[in-house]
């Protein structure tokens, strides 16, 4: 079936208004409850309303908007049991994929994998905290390539998107910093050895200690002071 004359053109403006408004929803540029009007996208995008609402459409099908009949469309608010339903997945998939990373038979990745991690620990000691973030980025999405499962990996990269405004501040903390290298170099260590098991356990270990530290952190100092969510 041909598509229609223009169409291919509207996907692509849907895409970059898609693209520039999950960013500044993953940035905080845009905050958590606050209302979003197609207008505005439309003028600075230079584009007519019709991309900016498909685009409204699949952030709201990704769980970053949310429509109301009367107002619009609004930025999502995470709440305490939105994060521990992302973290009953990463918990059970993640520390999947890492098992199934050790098996990975590709020296180029798994040089790439040992080279993250040191990278991550170059930017601690020096408290670069945005270069130990791209590290640590860097870092999950060879282990994700490394695990061969494309449908997981997307599934992981989606749930990531959803907290990345949270863990933009959870980051700077130099305790959990510290704390992430150490556990992140129990996982590469054991992929490296290849003991699946092993970096299976050692990435459930972390992901589990992340969720604990984090669900401490918004139940006794975020959460009390907002009115719907983070």
């Amino acid at each position: 079936m041909h598509s229609r004359p223009g169409s291919n053109r509207t996907t692509t403006l849907q895409q970059k208004a898609y693209h520039l408004i999950k960013q500044k929803i993953m940035n905080r540029e845009l905050k958590p409850g606050s209302y979003l009007a197609d207008g505005r996208f439309a003028s600075e995008l230079g584009m007519s309303r019709t991309p900016v609402r498909e685009a409204f459409r699949l952030l709201e099908y990704e769980g970053f908007l949310i429509s109301s009949a009367r107002r619009g469309w609004q930025v999502y608010s995470l709440s305490l049991k939105d994060i521990q339903e992302i973290f009953d997945i990463k918990e059970n998939l993640e520390s999947l994929l890492a098992r199934k990373a050790a098996a990975c038979e590709d020296n180029a990745k798994r040089g790439q994998l040992k080279r993250a991690i040191e990278r991550m620990k170059a930017s601690a000691a020096a408290n670069n905290y945005d270069a130990w973030r791209q590290a640590d980025l860097d870092l999950h999405d060879i282990l994700l390539a490394m695990s061969g499962n494309g449908r997981a990996s997307r599934i992981i990269r989606d749930l990531n998107d959803q907290w990345y405004r949270i863990r933009l501040g959870w980051v700077a903390m130099q305790s959990r910093v510290e704390c992430s290298n150490r556990e992140h170099e129990a996982v590469v260590e054991q992929i490296l050895a290849r003991d699946g098991v092993a970096a299976e356990r050692q990435m459930r270990n972390h992901l589990h200690n992340l969720r604990v530290e984090l669900e401490r952190l918004l139940v006794n100092m975020v959460l009390p002071f907002v009115e719907t969510g983070v």
